[in-house]
């Protein structure tokens, strides 16, 4: 597969790059209301579970949707056609050492150009890598076809996958750098894997150092940082700005993200009857002094290099 393209003749899509719990589903569902952007949330889609029993955002399940039926049936023929059992967009190979290579962290240059010659250098470990890479494009055009829209948004949030998006050139990728208050994130972590703080803090650390190595490999123009608090107080304001960054018309700003159609796979939110946008601030009354003491002390400074007091 020859994946050099023109610039002008390359796709444009839009990349949510963030820690988990910061956000990103009530982003793609706002951003998902403009004409000209179509999505199905994380492309990678991971984390899904039970097929069997999983909804779309519409409500439908998955396997009974017609959306992703169409989709299914617009990926019929290609090299690769979708599986919703395994959609094969994630960046996993068979083999360990090649799965490693691809999975492992974004870090500085010589880094990165060790792990280039080895995906070249280890059996089949570029054939899968252009695989992937393969089955995400035809996906993205099948969708668009679909949706209607120019413009692709991926929510995945996972820096070493857009490292590895960016790296093909296949795309012209613009990249959001959503930011949440860590305290928010690492309560919201907590809660879900009910694990404690001195987890959940390293865990936040190590997807903000991940991202902030990623934004060395950025273009100057390619990246818009976000701030989760703002979005939530100002929408109509933050998402016009978005649109401008994007590309796309920044007068088509449409709140009421519930009653426009959408099949967006996702955290728990996308089955919510509700268009409200109201900031989660839970962690102001669930996180004891013992816990903030410990979020303090080992992740006050980047907390405060973010904006947050």
């Amino acid at each position: 597969m020859n994946i050099s393209n023109t610039d002008a003749g390359k796709r444009e899509l839009v990349y949510i790059m963030s820690p988990s719990y910061s956000g990103s589903t009530l982003l793609t569902y706002l951003l998902a209301t403009h004409p000209e952007i179509s999505t199905i949330g994380e492309l990678k889609a991971t984390s899904l579970g039970d097929i069997d029993s999983y909804s779309c955002s519409c409500g439908s399940l998955l396997k009974e949707c017609p959306f992703w039926d169409s989709l299914q049936q617009g990926m019929n023929g290609r090299k690769s056609p979708l599986d919703i059992y395994h959609f094969g967009t994630n960046f996993r190979a068979d083999t360990e050492l090649c799965d490693r290579v691809l999975r492992a962290s974004v870090r500085g240059g010589l880094f990165e150009a060790v792990r280039k010659s080895a995906i070249a250098m280890l059996p089949g470990c570029n054939t899968t890598r252009l695989d992937i890479l393969d089955k995400n494009r035809h996906m993205i055009e099948v969708i668009c076809n679909l949706q209607g829209g120019r413009v692709f948004l991926d929510g995945s949030k996972d820096p070493v996958r857009l490292q590895l998006l960016n790296q093909s050139g296949l795309w012209n990728i613009k990249v959001i750098n959503l930011t949440r208050d860590g305290r928010g994130v690492t309560n919201s972590f907590m809660r879900h894997y009910e694990v404690g703080m001195d987890v959940a803090v390293n865990e936040w650390l190590h997807s903000m150092t991940e991202i902030r190595r990623m934004e060395s490999y950025l273009r100057p123009g390619q990246e818009m940082k976000v701030v989760y608090e703002h979005l939530c107080e100002e929408p109509d304001k933050v998402l016009a700005d978005i649109f401008r960054f994007i590309g796309v018309d920044d007068e088509v700003v449409n709140l009421d993200y519930r009653n426009t159609n959408h099949h967006i796979l996702g955290n728990a939110m996308r089955l919510s009857s509700t268009s409200e946008i109201r900031m989660d601030e839970k962690w102001k009354q669930s996180l004891g002094h013992e816990e903030l003491e410990t979020f303090s002390s080992l992740a006050g400074m980047v907390n405060r290099q973010l904006g947050y007091e």
